[in-house]
């Protein structure tokens, strides 16, 4: 118990669209993969969704191979 509470907690769930849920638990990194695991309800709409968070950061990535590749040809 004491290491799960040194460990970084988030609020289950973080909507994607910044509205407060009604009702919000603490929870670790490791629940909130097994929530989602598990097909937990509100894993659709939370910003640490897995797929989610793939998706956002895909773009980015994406940006950033294109500058290295144009400074690699130029």
């Amino acid at each position: 118990m004491a290491e799960e509470t040194r460990a970084r907690l988030q609020l289950c769930p973080t909507r994607i669209d910044g509205v407060q849920a009604l009702l919000a638990h603490k929870v670790t990194h490791a629940q909130c993969q097994e929530r989602q695991r598990g097909s937990y309800h509100k894993c659709f709409t939370c910003t640490f969704n897995n797929a989610y968070a793939t998706q956002r950061a895909r773009p980015a990535a994406l940006a950033a191979e294109a500058v290295t590749t144009r400074s690699k040809a130029g």
